[in-house]
């Protein structure tokens, strides 16, 4: 099986990956916790596809400390667009712990603190399958501009790790019903 490096070689983005790993680096150096999302997080739990910006989960009381890391360490700033870009380019946004994981939606965004909430990857702190797939979900639910990106990145994840519907158990009561749904999609 390809790590997610090699994966991102394959697809010719190995910058995204090299910018994961240093934002880790620098961040786990200060001691600052934080999670990886998104599609890097979708990648990492055994989907292959390529995504161009890098979403990390930190605390709120942490978002100062962090942008004095990354600008000690050489990201750059975009004020207009809100995010960090590594040298190489490669959009960096951060997600506040606690913030709605969709609009409206019930699910927020857990700490990167929570041992239940993450797990460990290729070395990386990453959500947890289930906190991905809930947030997925949430997010899908609450802009209808991403339902399909990331309803398509739950039924993949679906295909690749194989739950049943009773996995959904493990995640918030306000989207279990469209997860229950999607599995039925997935092995459709």
């Amino acid at each position: 099986m390809l790590t997610v490096r090699e994966i991102y070689q394959m697809l010719g983005n190995e910058t995204l990956w090299q910018t994961a790993t240093r934002c880790h680096e620098v961040l786990a150096s200060a001691k600052v916790p934080h999670a990886i999302a998104g599609g890097v997080a979708v990648c990492l739990h055994g989907y292959q596809r390529n995504t161009v910006d890098l979403d990390l989960i930190i605390r709120p009381a942490d978002s100062e400390t962090v942008r004095q890391i990354l600008t000690q360490s050489l990201f750059l700033w975009d004020q207009v667009q809100r995010e960090f870009r590594s040298e190489s380019g490669i959009p960096v946004y951060f997600l506040l712990a606690g913030d709605r994981a969709g609009a409206g939606s019930e699910v927020t965004l857990p700490s990167p603190d929570e041992p239940d909430a993450i797990t460990e990857i290729e070395k990386l702190p990453v959500l947890s399958l289930a906190k991905l797939i809930e947030s997925k979900i949430a997010c899908g639910e609450g802009y209808v501009r991403r339902t399909h990106k990331d309803f398509a990145d739950v039924v993949e994840l679906i295909a690749v790790h194989n739950p049943s519907s009773s996995f959904a158990r493990y995640l918030h009561k306000s989207v279990r019903s469209t997860f229950r749904k999607l599995v039925e999609h997935a092995h459709g």
